[in-house]
């Protein structure tokens, strides 16, 4: 009798690709089970309740701060447990940054499949036509956007709503400031208005309609055309600096106005986890540990379009070179990563704060009634979860 593990994840080559092309190369090591995903879309990912997946599907692709929601409700099987201490192990040693602790709140809720964090990208071609540098501060990052605007081209700056949010978490956690549950409020009204002031002056160099973007569309547009030189912060896609895109983007670490320029940007990637439901829990822990073999994520996981959540794979030679080394490229700035909230409740608030951020971009309007909106949400988010636990 064969075993269905049904899975979840994300709409994308990099989500979809690296799982449901190797499920086969599964099946021929473990004949009694076999593994169907389906896919979601990259806005549901990221706000999608996971309990109405964790209901359908055994295997769930999340995004991390989904973990609180999976400690109050028990939607998801803490993986502790379930796993050998010799592979916890391992998995704490491949960290990239925060990406294997991002999943441990109150319970160990899902395995590193994918490492990403905002980062910087460019046209190197374009870049060199300004003879220009990739930016290294933010200063320069202002300076190649002037010389863009005078050639008649742009920076491009994704503020679609949840980008417009991890926009005010990366720039607050690079001036020293992050975002964290027990300060009162999403950020510091100065603060705030600082973060405000420096968005607003990367949205006057960017190309306008990236206000509505997210990174995918954001990349898309760099690779099909010629307007746009370079993205100071979004989240990385290996994809379009592998070999055999064209263009070929390269991605560098961010470089953002605080004392250290390349640190703060917000963790992103997505992590494997098994639902409470799951009625074959054994096979699909096997199936959790076959994909999180350092070699398997260093080979056939990258290769189907996979962007690795294990930092072998983020340093391995062959990689890089496949990958126009995005991953060399970028691993000062994700060892730097901010690890944003978790808590059940934080994901509606912080996605009404990137709301209002996103209109503001878009249309102006009143800065400090935008800031007293945020924080007054952000307050009533950490009241409510304080009062689950």
């Amino acid at each position: 009798m064969t075993v269905l593990l049904r899975g979840i994840t994300w709409d994308h080559a990099r989500g979809y690709a690296p799982l449901a092309e190797n499920t086969e190369a599964f099946s021929k090591e473990y004949p009694g089970i076999r593994v169907e995903w389906s896919r979601r879309s990259l806005r549901d990912f990221g706000v999608q309740p996971v309990e109405d997946l964790a209901r359908d599907y055994d295997l769930l692709v999340i995004d991390h701060p989904f973990t609180g929601r999976a400690r109050t409700l028990g939607c998801l099987k803490d993986l502790r447990p379930l796993l050998p201490e010799d592979f916890l192990a391992l998995m704490e040693r491949q960290s990239v940054g925060p990406s294997t602790q991002s999943y441990d709140f109150g319970g160990l809720f899902a395995m590193p499949t994918d490492a990403a964090c905002q980062v910087a990208c460019c046209r190197p071609d374009l870049v060199e036509r300004l003879d220009s540098e990739v930016p290294r501060t933010y200063d320069e990052v202002l300076s190649l956007g002037a010389k863009a605007r005078s050639a008649g081209k742009w920076l491009a700056m994704p503020s679609c709503q949840s980008d417009s949010a991890c926009l005010v978490a990366t720039m607050a956690a690079n001036l020293g400031y992050p975002i964290k549950v027990g300060a009162g409020v999403l950020v510091e009204r100065p603060v705030f208005r600082e973060v405000l002031d420096y968005l607003r002056a990367l949205a006057d160099l960017s190309i306008p309609q990236s206000r509505d973007w997210n990174p995918i569309a954001t990349f898309d547009a760099m690779s099909s055309g010629d307007e746009i030189v370079y993205v100071p912060f979004a989240f990385g896609y290996s994809n379009y600096a592998r070999k055999g895109a064209d263009p070929r983007l390269k991605f560098a670490n961010i470089a953002g106005p605080g004392a250290d320029p390349a640190a703060g940007a917000i963790l992103g990637g997505a992590g494997m986890a098994i639902s409470a439901d799951c009625r074959h829990v054994d096979e699909a822990v096997t199936y959790l540990k076959w994909v999180h073999r350092p070699e398997h994520q260093a080979t056939a996981y990258f290769e189907a379009g996979g962007q690795p959540g294990l930092r072998d794979a983020w340093i391995d030679p062959g990689v890089n070179a496949l990958g126009g080394n995005f991953f060399q490229d970028t691993l000062k700035t994700i060892e730097k990563a901010y690890l944003r909230p978790r808590f059940d409740g934080f994901i509606p608030a912080f996605e009404h704060m990137g709301l209002l951020v996103h209109r503001w971009l878009k249309n102006g309007g009143d800065r400090d009634a935008l800031i007293a909106d945020a924080n007054m949400t952000f307050a009533k988010a950490c009241e409510t979860a304080a009062q689950l636990h």
